[in-house]
């Protein structure tokens, strides 16, 4: 198994950008990662004029895969998610759905211990890591890694975490997936901006899967797929994850179209993965029995 330490960040996701690591088809790697402000607001001296903004958001990498070419997909299993000893949450007026509601930035420390996230002496917040930011190199301009699109990125999506599968389009020769934006938590549509942003560890497996391809970001998890939208609203974002779904239901397995909307009408969900980023992000999730009732079968 091979390691990426941190010092080797990005802050756009490009084909342009030379990798840090090559693995092979199916190899694991273990990616080192900072938390999502480079981790400068961990000491306890520090406060939000500690942070750089042209340094926000960095992800590890890329990772160039062997033998992923255009009109590839990239299969992503999160294998592990290991954590540090403290994140950060932050608020401020000049961000997230409620800053207007925010008079001055504030900036709160939680520890770790004992697998709860200590929020307050009266409150201690389940753990549930999750990646916020991975993604592979767009196909046709440089986006910046706070921004999530069809290659990925910023999706802030909550389930992409361990024992999930994600798939991206791959748009350039070995795919350069780059990842980032650890959270212990967060709480679908990251209303304040803010998840609990930590440093940490990803393990992986990557593998090629050739000649097949969607042009949207798909996950799977033991019990759900789902198709990710980011558009400009979130109207944009649900209307294109409902699609993103139905093309994929249909195209995956026995079900007619008439029968997938049918199915997504009565048993799929949509959910706000993000309400902050420069596109908002939506996914459309269905049972995993359910497609497998009608032969799917995960690639």
């Amino acid at each position: 198994m091979k390691n990426l330490n941190r010092d080797q960040v990005i802050y756009t996701m490009s084909r342009e950008h030379r990798p840090v690591l090559t693995v092979k088809s199916g190899e694991t790697v273990t990616v080192h990662t900072y938390d999502c402000f480079k981790d400068r607001l961990v000491p306890e001296d520090s406060s939000f004029d500690s942070l750089l903004f042209d340094e926000l958001n960095p992800a590890t990498g890329p990772i160039f895969v062997e033998d992923a070419k255009p009109g590839d997909t990239l299969r992503a299993d999160i294998l592990d998610i290991s954590l540090a000893p403290l994140g950060v949450t932050e608020i401020d007026p000049e961000f997230g759905c409620l800053a207007k509601l925010v008079k001055n930035p504030v900036v709160k420390r939680l520890p770790i211990e004992n697998g709860k996230i200590i929020f307050s002496p009266r409150l201690s917040l389940d753990l549930k890591p999750m990646i916020g930011v991975i993604g592979v190199a767009p196909a046709d301009r440089d986006i910046p890694t706070d921004t999530p699109d069809s290659h990925g990125g910023n999706m802030d999506c909550t389930q992409i975490k361990t024992g999930a599968s994600v798939y991206f389009p791959v748009s350039a020769k070995g795919a350069l997936l780059s990842l980032g934006d650890l959270h212990a938590c967060m709480g679908d549509g990251e209303i304040g901006g803010c998840g609990v942003e930590i440093a940490g560890e990803v393990t992986l497996k990557l593998t090629v899967i050739p000649t097949y391809q969607k042009p949207y970001p798909v996950v799977v998890t033991d019990n759900e797929v789902m198709a990710v939208a980011s558009c400009k609203t979130v109207d944009e974002a649900w209307q294109k994850a409902v699609e993103y779904l139905h093309d994929y239901m249909v195209s995956e397995t026995e079900l007619t179209s008439d029968e997938a909307v049918m199915l997504q009408s009565v048993a799929a969900d949509l959910s706000i993965c993000q309400t902050v980023n420069p596109n908002k992000t939506v996914r459309m999730s269905i049972p995993l029995k359910y497609l497998e009732a009608y032969g799917y079968r995960q690639k």
